[in-house]
């Protein structure tokens, strides 16, 4: 491997400056961790010298420049009570009693500002990435899946926090200890100073060796993570399909693989991180040897050894941390690039500038010339289709699984934007209106019912927060679920499981469209909304539906064709092309999809037990 494969990508390291440009953010809190740092660091200087003059006022030996001014600052100072070396004793150890005081103290208060700016910046990086999320187009999440996009939220952003943390801990308090501890160094003897200090670079080979496999293994790591994620969301969220189809060992089988990859990248890069500490050790214990033997040979007293000697114990501290920041940042990077590849997403579906509040009634809808791909150049899902429906009409859309009918009412709030063509609202495009005005005027009810972990009460008012008890009352009696709600322990207050599974399909159905209506909105797109409901439920709801769409404008995509006989237009899509158009009566008059669709399930409706 080439060592180019150790270096940050121009890339990596854009992305790692902009993450650790967040801190300036924090001018105050980020300045007094530098100065704390100072402290914690500068102090290691102070308890060297005071160290070595205890040493000698205690055991004896040669006075050198490290105690001078102590001493002779005490001497002058000194006048009766202790005898002069006792004094000068208790005022030592005393010193040094305070001075380990004041680095734990520095130590304390630098790490924690540092930490209070790391959680800051992931608590803020985390709203972020959920908020961009939330705003990217519907398009994205047809290529993404919903476990890779957990896993960036919350296993990336931890790694980037113990990044920040260490990091700029290190580099804010590692080089105070490194440059005092040099400095005691070099005032005790500059010759073995130098010496040592030209050994100190080669600890750095173990870094740059292991810096190479930990790279490459993090980035594949954070991959196989997400992968889990994905595998254990999709099998919790079809927990009735696995076990209907007895797949559970297979299921296992497939998570047990994909942990087993991750546990094998993971064990690579503990053991390319392990060997960097036996590796730094054994040259240290060289290095001492080498001082031993310098110190005999120059005659160098006992305390000033020892002042060296813990000096250079001090350094090797400082110079681990500081060359793992290259690991750490190789680490950081691979996840940091995962989450602005994510916030970096360009959003296609967005408000232009110049769009205008939609405050103006809702008179027509058109689509003119309107074609859409799922991708650039790719298959065309709608293929030049034009449609035009007035206030107060229902428009159906009839057509088999993958003909573009779903796809087609989605540009109506602009989930997608067509590729060619326009969809117009009054004659104006789209995109001339404010994306939350527009969607504001909409309500929806999908064919995969959606509901939260919360109140039925909250589900409902989901659209309209400021609803009060009366609104959402009136609104689920409308959609016929008032009396199955009060029939719940706690009524509107109940708290329903996640995504309603405590709750029928034809029930799910009814709050959904309950929460629909609450909206009053002057369009309504129905996906297969009623397609849930049981036959009684089915035939309420309709009535429901007829009168919420007084003066509404209707999209409804039908499974179920007899709720659209009433319909004032229906169109029936075939490869994303609009086929056939009109009444129910003159679509069964003459041989076409739409005939064959209504006779097929009116023969199955007959057979039915």
């Amino acid at each position: 491997m080439s060592s180019r494969s150790s270096r940050l990508t121009a890339r990596q390291k854009e992305i790692y400056f902009r993450l650790l440009g967040r801190t300036r953010q924090y001018p105050v809190r980020l300045g007094l961790a530098i100065l704390f740092g100072f402290i914690f660091g500068g102090s290691i200087f102070g308890l060297l010298g005071t160290a070595r003059g205890s040493m000698v006022q205690i055991f004896g030996g040669t006075q050198t420049r490290l105690n001078t001014f102590t001493t002779g600052f005490i001497s002058n100072w000194y006048e009766g009570g202790l005898s002069h070396d006792g004094l000068v004793t208790v005022l030592l150890l005393g010193g040094l009693l305070a001075l380990a005081f004041l680095r734990g103290i520095g130590f304390f208060l630098s790490k924690y500002l540092i930490e209070w700016i790391a959680q800051n910046i992931i608590m803020k990086l985390r709203n972020e990435l959920f908020g961009k999320i939330l705003c990217l187009p519907l398009l994205y999440f047809t290529g993404s899946r919903t476990g890779e996009l957990m896993s960036r939220t919350l296993n990336d952003t931890h790694l980037i926090e113990r990044g920040i943390t260490e990091v700029v801990s290190d580099l804010i308090q590692q080089p105070f200890v490194l440059i005092a501890a040099a400095t005691a160094l070099f005032l005790t003897d500059w010759r073995l100073a130098i010496i040592s200090l030209v050994v100190f670079p080669v600890c750095v080979l173990p870094i740059a060796i292991a810096g190479r496999r930990v790279r490459r293994h993090s980035k594949v790591g954070q991959e196989r993570l997400a992968d889990l994620s994905s595998i254990q969301q999709e099998t919790i969220q079809g927990a009735a399909i696995v076990k209907a189809y007895g797949n559970e060992a297979h299921e296992q089988t497939r998570f047990e693989k994909h942990n087993a990859d991750f546990f094998r990248r993971q064990v690579k890069i503990v053991a390319s991180k392990a060997a960097i500490n036996p590796l730094m050790e054994i040259f240290a214990v060289v290095a001492a040897i080498a001082i031993f033997v310098y110190a005999r040979s120059a005659g160098l007293d006992l305390p000033s050894l020892t002042v060296f000697l813990v000096s250079m114990v001090v350094m090797y501290d400082p110079v681990k941390k500081l060359t793992r920041i290259h690991l750490v940042i190789q680490q950081t990077s691979a996840a940091a690039e995962r989450i602005y590849a994510v916030l970096d997403t360009e959003d296609t579906v967005a408000d232009l500038p110049g769009a205008r509040p939609l405050d103006e009634p809702v008179t027509e809808i058109t689509y003119d010339r309107v074609s859409f791909a799922y991708s650039p150049g790719g298959h065309l899902v709608l293929d030049d289709v034009s449609l035009a429906a007035r206030t107060g009409e229902l428009v159906a859309f009839v057509g088999s699984s993958g003909s573009g009918k779903t796809t087609l009412v989605n540009l109506l709030p602009r989930f997608f934007d067509p590729v060619s063509g326009h969809v117009r609202l009054n004659g104006h495009d789209l995109r001339d209106f404010t994306l939350e005005s527009l969607r504001a005027r909409i309500g929806l009810v999908t064919q995969e019912t959606i509901l939260f972990n919360d109140t039925v009460f909250n589900n409902i008012a989901y659209g309209l927060p400021n609803a009060n008890r009366e609104q959402v009352e009136a609104a689920a009696r409308q959609a016929y679920a008032h009396d199955f709600i009060m029939a719940m322990p706690h009524g509107y207050d109940t708290v329903i499981a996640e995504r309603g599974l405590l709750l029928s399909g034809g029930q799910r159905q009814r709050l959904a469209i309950a929460r629909a209506l609450l909206r009053d909105p002057p369009i309504l797109i129905l996906d297969e909304a009623t397609s849930a409901l049981d036959t009684e439920s089915e035939r309420a709801v309709q009535l429901a539906l007829n009168n919420a769409m007084m003066g509404r404008t209707v999209f409804a995509i039908a499974h179920r064709l007899s709720t659209i006989q009433r319909a004032n237009q229906i169109l029936v899509l075939d490869k994303g092309r609009i086929v056939e158009k009109g009444l129910h009566h003159e679509l069964l008059a003459h041989e076409g999809i739409y005939r064959r669709l209504y006779h097929m399930q009116f023969e199955q409706q007959e057979s039915a037990p």
